[in-house]
């Protein structure tokens, strides 16, 4: 069992004894009379996707209906190489029944309904009266059921979901966040529903759907930490009442050591919030992964003769923390380099509708990779996540579904014109995300939105944001003044590259956070720190972050030479390997920047996204550093456990690539062992350091057949080790390279390539990339002259050599060609076999007879030691080209 495992279940051991001894302790008599009383609702609702009328009425005949159990949605997809049968991404409307039968001694309580999670519009009827309407998906929600409630008889629970798409006229969903975003809006009640009993005299159940209870550290230092609690109290009794509210903070063995008492005179129907505060002797503090320490709140409301009338636990982690413009984050009072994940909630088969076991995996498989910080993007996730936060040390970043854009998909949104309406809700939601997770000591940053300009950068409307964040950044502070803002921008315009219709967003939150993709989307991998170090200049007094990074990797796509052929970022071929280099370019020059508060890799789990067909899935994001289903970890996930876990470390790349293209290859491990050692088929192959905890082997040759590859080390006296099987069907003297590609092919005739590799120098270019999200599919017209115009499709141009390890002996070699645009005339080269020309003042389109027009060229060539073949192509007038090489031996 991991240790963090092992910790938690010790926690969980812990958790009500701790609970018991600090009920005894604030105690004055023996009555349990006011404990709340919580009735699940989970099994037995009846469902039915789609809209039906009446069906809110007690009588209405829902024979026929399926019967679920919550979590429950209706929509399945992601994950799949094809759309499977159960494929559903119909967004609409959702019905919910259910009969139930409350406890009959209910009589003298108020009862509410409490819903976890519902998405995006959620419409409640008890026994055919509405007790209310919530709009928005993420945060938890209660309706007073207790006027309509028919206790020890059957009451009839209706419940409509709806999670239209607000892109649709007349949508219900129009002005509630989000607009869009890159990952799909389940539907349902995806989150649990219970009946929860308090007396008339209770802290509040209504205050955005919070505890009601609310404690901040006002002020630490190594002796006294003071302890503001605030207790929102409700007498929702017919007459005043005079009570206690008593506190106490209890330590983890459950032993109170700070109380107080405060007496309250509550009016009929009146809302008091005491405030209490209190003073903690030689604190133990909360120290993120370190030392996550946590004491509880309680606070009981008593009457005067000492009775309980309500009680309520919250989590309180004693903490200080700081971000510092040029030094980053600061845990009471000691520099942590937070370095982590972006996190989304869905898996497959279940959507949202995910359990606590799911949430605890999650957290184990985050925990063994290392990180010490989470973002939970986009938007509210689950309590038990934040407990776990909490438990296991973990920094949260908290964030509101704020996404893509601040204005409703509408003529007038379409020109940055934010309604009221879509202002109120964003407001709302984050009262909701701040109220209910206040408590949360893992939470130190609220994040008001995420990429809110980018439809704007897309040329799709005007974006106008800076009113809207402004009021949200407000409402944050007004909320929590203990915890800053931020929020993560994409699209920020350089001050001497200004976009119409596209504002700065920068400056109006205390924090910022930056998503990059400098080698995937654009750019080159080595340009993110320069440009980093270009906005932190441009925001000197900003502490900066980067949100997100990353690249999609399929763990059936693979490349032979990572960065050598074309990036198909929004397209059908992410190589693993492809995704596992940029983040060893990306993760170097992030951890030589100190100024950098938090790094978030995008993301931990591939995650479900109708918008997308790529790599080898449909409707998913494959930039999981972990499959949808967390069955798999990607080799990427080794190297970021090599730098940040203090397990032994010893991952070799590129099990998942079994047949090879080559003869030989570099091979490679992750470790954070300083050396290893590689033996291939029982022959050792030598020890290699491993700097930035890469050890390489380079150009390794493989035997015909199996090729059993087995790496070791010593970590601190400890042996590790790490084997694979690898297949080479193929010939030593036999290599066929396709030029230009990430992805290798096999010709009709049979003739394997693997993808470009050998090479320096060029540009790839793919004629035809295929289809990618959001642009129309064009498909060039084919090259003629060719029974595989496949080959011809991508190419390499400009000025490049190949070094192909050939053995000694004579080879034809033969050259394929074709012009993609230019005319005769434009393109002239030279190719140089081992320093000979063999081919001089090669001009394609003139002797191909013009574009897009194969052309070969086969030429002898003699390799003599142990050098290899190489190929170097140098331009005459404009630049070299080359679409495939074939270098066979001749027999």
């Amino acid at each position: 069992m991991p240790p963090h495992a092992a910790r938690r279940l010790n926690r969980q051991r812990l958790r009500h004894p701790v609970l018991a001894v600090a009920a005894l302790a604030l105690m004055a008599s023996g009555a349990h009379a006011g404990e709340r009383r919580d009735l699940p609702l989970s099994a037995g609702w009846q469902f039915h996707q789609g809209d039906v009328g009446g069906a809110e009425a007690p009588a209405f005949n829902d024979t026929g209906w399926a019967t679920v159990g919550l979590p429950h949605t209706w929509n399945h997809l992601g994950g799949t190489a094809q759309r499977g049968p159960d494929y559903n991404a119909t967004r609409g409307a959702g019905w919910y029944r259910l009969r139930f039968t409350p406890p009959a001694d209910y009589t003298h309580a108020k009862v509410w309904l409490q819903f976890d999670g519902a998405s995006i519009n959620t419409e409640v009827w008890l026994n055919g009266r509405k007790l209310g309407v919530h709009q928005g998906a993420f945060g938890r929600f209660r309706f007073d059921a207790t006027p309509a409630l028919k206790l020890g008889k059957v009451n009839v629970l209706a419940v409509r979901t709806d999670n239209s798409s607000p892109s649709k006229a007349g949508s219900p969903t129009t002005d509630v966040i989000p607009m869009s975003g890159d990952f799909f809006l389940f539907g349902g009640l995806y989150r649990q529903v219970s009946l929860i009993a308090t007396d008339p005299v209770h802290i509040d159940m209504l205050d955005w759907g919070g505890p009601g209870l609310y404690a901040h550290t006002d002020s630490v230092d190594g002796h006294t930490a003071i302890i503001a609690v605030t207790a929102r109290v409700k007498n929702d009794a017919a007459q005043a009442r005079q009570v206690v509210v008593k506190t106490a903070i209890v330590d983890a063995q459950g032993v109170p050591v700070a109380t107080d008492s405060h007496p309250l005179s509550l009016a009929a129907g009146a809302l008091e919030e005491p405030e209490q505060s209190l003073s903690v002797p030689n604190p133990h503090l909360w120290d993120g992964r370190t030392d996550p320490y946590l004491y509880q709140v309680v606070t009981r409301v008593e009457t005067a003769d000492g009775q309980m009338l309500d009680q309520v636990t919250q989590p309180l982690g004693i903490r200080s923390f700081r971000f510092d413009p040029d030094q980053g984050f600061f845990l009471n009072g000691r520099h942590v380099s937070l370095h982590g994940v972006s996190r989304h909630q869905d898996r497959p088969g279940k959507g949202w509708a995910i359990t606590p076991a799911d949430q605890a995996q999650d957290m184990d498989i985050m925990l063994d990779l290392g990180i010490n910080t989470l973002r939970l993007a986009h938007y509210q996730h689950d309590q038990a996540i934040y407990d776990l936060a909490d438990k296991d040390g973990v920094v949260v970043w908290a964030e509101i579904p704020l996404v893509n854009r601040t204005a409703p998909e509408t003529p007038e949104g379409d020109k940055g014109v934010t309604s009221a309406a879509f202002a109120d809700n964003a407001d709302s939601q984050l009262h909701e995300l701040i109220k209910q997770n206040y408590n949360h000591p893992s939470v130190v940053t609220w994040s008001i939105g995420n990429e809110v300009n980018l439809m704007a950068s897309f040329g799709r409307g005007v974006s106008k944001a800076r009113p809207l964040l402004t009021r949200l950044n407000q409402a944050a502070y007004d909320l929590d003044h203990t915890r800053p803002t931020t929020m993560a921008d994409c699209c920020e315009p350089w001050p001497d590259q200004p976009k119409p219709g596209l504002d700065v967003v920068a400056e109006i939150t205390d924090l910022l956070g930056y998503n990059r993709y400098q080698g995937w989307y654009y750019d080159k991998p080595e340009d993110l720190g320069p440009v980093l170090d270009r906005l932190h200049k441009l925001h000197p007094r900003l502490p900066l972050s980067v949100s997100e990074y990353g690249a999609g990797g399929a763990l059936t796509q693979h490349t032979d030479q990572a960065q050598a052929g074309v990036v198909y970022a929004k397209g059908h071929f992410h190589p693993e390997e492809l995704e596992s280099r940029l983040h060893e370019i990306w993760w170097a020059q992030l951890k030589a920047r100190p100024y950098l508060w938090g790094t978030f890799i995008w993301n931990m789990f591939d995650f479900a996204s109708d918008s997308r067909t790529e790599g080898d899935m449909v409707d998913t994001n494959d930039k999981g550093l972990v499959s949808y289903d967390r069955t798999v970890k990607k080799d990427v996930f080794f190297f970021y456990k090599a730098d940040w876990s203090d397990q032994p470390v010893l991952h070799l790349n590129g099990r998942r690539y079994v047949d090879r293209a080559y003869p030989v290859t570099d091979v490679q491990a992750y470790s954070n062992a300083a050396t290893a050692r590689l033996t291939l088929n029982g022959r050792d192959l030598g020890t290699a350091p491993c700097p930035e905890h890469i050890c390489r082997w380079p150009a390794v040759r493989l035997d015909v057949g199996d090729n059993v590859l087995v790496a070791s080390a010593d970590i601190g006296g400890k042996a590790i080790g790490d084997s694979l099987t690898w297949r080479f069907g193929g010939r030593a003297d036999e290599i066929r390279i396709r030029a230009g590609a990430s992805a290798g092919l096999t010709t009709a005739a049979g003739a394997r390539y693997g993808s470009d590799a050998f090479v320096t120098g060029g540009t790839p270019h793919d004629r035809n990339p295929g289809p990618e999200f959001g642009k129309p599919d064009t498909t060039p017209p084919a090259v003629t002259g060719t029974p595989d115009p496949v080959l011809f499709e991508t190419y390499r141009e400009g000025a490049f050599r190949y070094h192909v390890p050939v053995p000694a002996g004579r080879y034809q070699v033969t050259l394929h060609f074709v012009e993609p645009a230019l005319a005769a005339g434009a393109r002239v080269f030279d190719v140089a076999a081992n320093g000979g020309v063999v081919v001089k003042r090669l001009d394609v389109a003139a002797e191909a007879g013009g574009p897009l027009k194969a052309l070969d060229r086969t030429v002898s060539v003699e390799v003599k030691g142990g050098d290899g073949l190489e190929l170097d192509f140098r331009p005459v007038t404009g630049q070299a080209i080359v679409c495939a090489i074939d270098v066979v031996a001749a027999r």
